[in-house]
């Protein structure tokens, strides 16, 4: 509804007002994170507005990988280069490039997405998975994701270190670390930047290369042994200059009204949480924030829930408790997290960002000058920084 109102510029003030002027000024352009894409209808949103505005739109994605995923065309309606693959003029280009007859040599329907695949694991319909550096505590369902390896007939794990998919597979390819083999990064704007391997004379065998050895297994020839190439195909193929692939708008849910004792659930990223890449660097994972919920002054009395105290914030599924502080925030609205140490929001509350939970004390308290940073042994330790709670990380 704001996105759409910044079209109407209609009834606008304050910031609302100034965001209006300014992304319909000359040279706009709207940045969009992965935030506008897990809310339902948001992304579509945007999308009017550039249109109407005459702005520009790009994506910074969290993951280092995600542009480049997109130019191997990772997404089920898509082929290398941003090609559509319900264009027969990309499937001749592809085709091409991997010596295959004809267009008609490659399917025009799209494939499945991440929650398509492990569904179809549930039906029979993929009995296998291959899976290369997922950790199932950071797609939305966690707990669907964990259900779907314990109920495929074999996994494959593509992995450097111990997880909860090397526990359930079949079998584990420990493949190189970033700095043992070479590659290219793609950042958010789209330019490469390849590296070489640091640590050379490594056993580790790049994943590039376990992939291909397991298509030769199957009989399927994949001819890309090592990142040479697959750059040098990627090269081949090249950026699609067609008619982009068509976007399919997604109309906003109707919100439905609250039921009585039910808050909406906000919550986001922060920079240092629970994510693997700390593993093993507990000094660092120490000076994450602590895990706090922030309510309205009016959301709190309403809930009877004091500044400081420990709320418990409950769903069908399950519940975590976290201190909160009362913040400027809108009424009916409760924040957390997402993924913070001890507080996995989508494992534990299975919810979103829009979930509906509830609220209940447990009647402890918080010390409210609590260091954000856990002190640790002295020798180990040689300076400690503290943060107040608006503070950056």
């Amino acid at each position: 509804a704001l996105l759409d109102s910044l079209v109407s510029r209609q009834g606008l003030s304050g910031a609302a007002a100034d965001a209006a002027d300014a992304v319909h000024a000359a040279g706009a352009v709207v940045l969009v994170g992965e935030g506008i894409a897990a809310v339902p209808g948001a992304l579509s949103a945007v999308v009017r507005l550039v249109a109407a505005s005459g702005a520009r739109l790009a994506w910074v994605p969290r993951r280092a990988g995600e542009r480049g995923a997109l130019i191997a065309g990772a997404l089920p309606g898509l082929l290398p280069g941003g090609r559509p693959v319900a264009d027969a003029a990309a499937r001749v280009d592809v085709a091409t490039a991997w010596g295959l007859g004809s267009a008609s040599d490659l399917s025009d329907a799209a494939g499945r997405d991440t929650a398509g695949i492990l569904a179809a694991v549930h039906t029979g319909e993929v009995r296998a998975l291959v899976v290369g550096g997922v950790d199932p505590h950071d797609l939305s369902d966690p707990t669907a994701a964990l259900a779907a390896l314990d109920a495929a007939s074999f996994v494959v794990s593509l992995e450097l270190r111990a997880s909860a998919v090397t526990d359930r597979a079949d079998v584990v390819f420990p493949v190189a670390s970033v700095v043992e083999k070479a590659g290219t990064f793609v950042d958010w704007e789209g330019r490469p930047r390849p590296f070489a391997a640091v640590l050379r004379g490594s056993e580790a065998m790049p994943d590039v290369r376990v992939l291909d050895v397991l298509a030769d297994a199957m009989g399927v020839r994949l001819g890309l042994p090592d990142d040479a190439a697959a750059r040098a195909e990627l090269d081949e193929i090249g950026a699609w200059d067609g008619a982009a692939a068509t976007f399919a708008p997604v109309a906003a849910p109707v919100a439905l009204p609250r039921k009585s004792g039910e808050v909406v659930l906000a919550t986001w990223t922060e920079l240092l949480d629970a994510g693997r890449l700390q593993d093993g660097e507990p000094f660092l994972a120490g000076t994450a924030r602590t895990p706090i919920a922030r309510l309205s002054a009016a959301t709190a009395a309403g809930a009877g829930i004091a500044d400081g105290a420990d709320i418990v914030i409950s769903t069908d599924h399950g519940s975590v408790t976290v201190p909160l502080v009362v913040t400027d925030m809108p009424d009916g609205v409760v924040w957390l997290p997402t993924n913070a140490a001890g507080v996995p929001v989508r494992a534990a509350l299975g919810a979103v960002s829009g979930s509906r939970v509830t609220l209940a004390s447990t009647g402890a308290t918080f010390a409210a000058n609590k260091p954000a940073v856990a002190p640790a042994a002295p020798s180990q330790l040689v300076g400690q920084l503290s943060f107040d709670e608006g503070s950056a990380p």
